[in-house]
């Protein structure tokens, strides 16, 4: 893939490549993986997904699921700072950070499911709606790592 060649590339071939939407996606539907082979962000994701499918299901522990997902993101840009330390040509993209668009992505994720799941039809304009709005956070993730790789 040229996302991840260029990210092996950028960092002198030291950090592992960083997954593609894709691979995210993937890890949010909960695609089994291997802790010990996968790569740090697809279990950070598949993490940050399972907490965004909980907070869904239990209101009530949405204090504690949402410390374990600020734990989830911070350890995602710290990830990221240490494998790719040069990251400032993405400070001027709104998403903040790679962790918090991970994030994002997880929530738009869980969100989506649970309308395809529940909807009476699936050609509702909110499926469609929540859909839309997991890929075009796809787009975001691919800029952003896109723009990490090109300046690192």
């Amino acid at each position: 893939m040229f996302v991840r060649d260029r990210a092996l590339s950028a960092t002198g071939g030291t950090a592992a490549p960083l997954p593609d939407h894709r691979e995210l996606v993937a890890a949010f539907g909960g695609q089994d993986g291997d802790p010990n082979t996968d790569h740090p962000l697809i279990v950070w994701a598949r993490s940050l997904a399972t907490l965004h499918r909980q907070r869904h299901g239990d209101p009530l522990a949405a204090a504690g699921i949402d410390c374990r997902r600020a734990e989830l993101v911070a350890a995602i840009d710290t990830w990221v700072a240490t494998q790719l330390p040069r990251r400032s040509c993405t400070d001027h993209l709104r998403a903040g950070s790679l962790g918090a668009t991970v994030d994002r992505m997880a929530a738009a994720h869980a969100h989506a499911s649970h309308l395809l799941h529940t909807a009476e039809k699936v050609s509702d304009d909110r499926v469609h709606a929540a859909w839309y709005r997991l890929a075009s956070l796809a787009d975001e993730w691919t800029d952003l790592i896109i723009g990490a790789v090109r300046k690192a």
